[in-house]
């Protein structure tokens, strides 16, 4: 989806048609959806793939930490919950919000009309998807056909996958050979295959393209070749009544600027943060 002031017009209308529902997402531990207060859990599903969105203080082991982990805690804070925390695929967090699994998916998901049809998000950052190449390949590429007969890795069900995949047929229609994209659960776990030869580069969103950039000398982040204009969202289950109360909370974060806060704290553009209009949502 290109036209993400659209979008977000979108999915403030799907916001405001919200309904109650009498199904319970939030499990026995909460006593039901929506209720808050002492002994209340807010499940919150994450995937680890945004450092620095949600990852491993260890790197592989250790508590689950990030911008996304502590702005969904501040969520369950002004809703007077303790936030509990499940790591998992990807592609499962909407069927786990659908499910009851969780009450809560903030976890680098970008919002779009597709995904506003079957759950309920609330914006929180600005980003966009940017390719990351093996330094030796990023001299030679200046636009996105450039890509083309690359080798590229991208997480599997994201639009950033779904955007090289579009790249890719654009250099097919130019008489140039495919982008060779390869799915992963998620795109750093690319990495050693890049080093290696074996593939070329990665795309994800602007955040983890800069923190590759700044932690790995032989891999270089490209700008520019993706649109730019995306928001992540925090989702909670489709007209459930947990949804505006998390929306609310939200967006008092954002204009307390308590999360622009957590963004300078783990190297984020705090100014990604005050760009998403509440009132627009």
């Amino acid at each position: 989806m290109r036209n993400h002031a659209k979008a977000l017009l979108a999915v403030g209308a799907l916001a405001s048609l919200a309904f109650s529902l009498t199904a319970c997402s939030s499990g026995d531990a909460a006593g039901g959806e929506g209720d808050s207060g002492e002994g209340a859990v807010l499940k919150h599903c994450v995937a680890l793939s945004y450092e620095p969105l949600e990852y491993y203080e260890n790197g592989t082991s250790g508590k689950v930490i990030g911008w996304d982990v502590e702005g969904a805690e501040q969520v369950g804070e002004v809703l007077g919950m303790k936030t509990e925390t499940t790591v998992m695929d990807f592609d499962g967090l909407i069927p786990a919000l659908q499910s009851g699994k969780c009450d809560l998916a903030w976890s680098g998901m970008y919002v779009n009309e597709e995904r506003a049809q079957v759950a309920d998000p609330v914006a929180v950052l600005q980003t966009g998807t940017q390719v990351v190449l093996r330094s030796d390949v990023a001299k030679g590429v200046k636009e996105p056909l450039d890509l083309c007969g690359l080798k590229i890795a991208a997480q599997t069900g994201t639009e950033d996958e779904a955007h090289v995949q579009e790249v890719s047929t654009e250099c097919v229609d130019a008489g140039k050979p495919a982008i060779e994209v390869t799915g992963y659960p998620g795109s750093v776990d690319a990495i050693p295959a890049i080093r290696s030869g074996k593939l070329d580069g990665l795309v994800d969103t602007t955040v983890l393209a800069a923190t590759l950039g700044k932690k790995n000398d032989d891999l270089t982040p490209i700008a520019g070749l993706f649109p730019a204009e995306y928001w992540f969202g925090a989702y909670t289950n489709k007209g459930s009544e947990l949804s505006p109360k998390v929306e609310d909370a939200i967006h008092q974060l954002i204009e307390n600027g308590k999360l622009a806060e957590l963004a300078e704290k783990y190297g984020l553009n705090p100014d990604d943060v005050a760009k998403v209009d509440t009132k627009a949502l």
